[in-house]
């Protein structure tokens, strides 16, 4: 091989070297974003440069913090930029929260409402790519834009028709603000019947306050858990929890209900039955004169007027009517006379 050759063999194997590293360099960054929570934040100078990740685990806990729900922090840098790695979250879509803190403050703050609004929901798992930028620093998270996952951009669109409600309490006389939030839950609802992510459809209707509007729209949410009948994630359990809706019983509750009154009347009668029979069989054990007796003695007649009737001693008398009670099982005149 002359010294050309060698040259040339060289410069092949090198290319080829930067080549394949830098592909796999690539593929490595490409495989690293495939799965990650980042973004761009432009903070001024009374926020720390710090990102906090939270766990939702249920919707009662939007607008509650605490350092136990915080499960990731990262860095700020220079230019804005953070990242999260989320190999920790789980495999299905569960519910997050991204906010920052203002220096001095604890790292647990909300602040709700308003253009300091420091937090922001999302929709993540473990391979979920969620990327947040805001590009106006003045509004923090209220104009954060999120690409990536696709239902984190329903999340947003809901936020913006809730939102509307919030500013119809400083403007305009208060029928016109009732109206507008009755028109604005009433598309809420709207979206989380529409809506084929179940977490999306959940958060627009805790949006929609629910709790108050459930009473005259009753039928929708009945309609609305047997849509989601199959869903069995904790929020929806505890959705289900809170609506007080008593499921109705299904046909084989009746048929039972019949099939224990119908037992109950067919015993009621053989024992109706069973009591006749018995009954007659204890007036046939009289005799003749203990029936004649029996028959004044039913008719209310005392043992003296007996007595005058038949022309029998009243003592003869006292002696039937004790053998009628043993024969009859009966201790009282009362009870002899009620006999059937």
């Amino acid at each position: 091989m002359n010294y050309r050759s060698i040259i040339f063999y060289k410069y092949v194997c090198c290319t080829w070297l930067l080549l394949h590293t830098g592909l796999s360099s690539i593929a490595q960054s490409n495989q690293q974003n495939a799965n990650t929570v980042q973004g761009k934040l432009q903070l001024d100078s009374i926020w720390d440069p710090v990102v906090y990740l939270s766990h939702i685990g249920s919707f009662n806990e939007l607008y509650t913090m605490s350092n136990e729900m915080i499960i990731a922090e990262a860095s700020i840098d220079s230019l804005g930029n953070f990242s999260f790695i989320p190999d920790y979250l789980p495999e299905d879509d569960q519910l997050f929260r991204i906010h920052v803190s203002k220096k001095g403050a604890p790292a647990a703050s909300l602040i709700i409402g308003g253009t300091e609004e420091n937090h922001l929901f999302i929709i993540a798992n473990k391979s979920a790519r969620v990327v947040l930028n805001n590009e106006n620093k003045n509004g923090l998270m209220g104009t954060a834009i999120i690409e990536g996952y696709s239902p984190n951009k329903s999340l947003q669109e809901i936020d913006q028709i809730a939102s509307y409600a919030d500013s119809t309490h400083f403007n305009g006389s208060s029928m016109k603000r009732e109206f507008v939030t009755k028109a604005i839950q009433e598309k809420l609802r709207y979206v989380a019947d529409t809506a084929s992510h179940p977490l999306v459809s959940l958060y627009a209707l805790h949006k929609s306050n629910f709790e108050s509007n459930f009473p005259v729209n009753q039928p929708f949410y009945e309609n609305y858990l047997e849509k989601w009948q199959d869903e069995s994630s904790s929020y929806f359990s505890g959705f289900r929890a809170q609506l007080p809706i008593k499921k109705s019983p299904d046909i084989l509750y009746y048929v039972l209900i019949g099939l224990g009154f119908f037992i109950l009347g067919f015993f009621l009668n053989q024992f109706l039955k069973y009591r006749a029979k018995q009954n007659k069989s204890q007036l046939e054990s009289l005799s003749v004169q203990e029936r004649k007796i029996y028959n004044l003695l039913k008719m209310g007649h005392s043992n003296k007027e007996i007595s005058e009737e038949y022309s029998i001693g009243l003592s003869t008398v006292k002696s039937h009517v004790s053998s009628i009670y043993n024969k009859l099982n009966v201790k009282s005149r009362k009870e002899a006379m009620d006999f059937k």
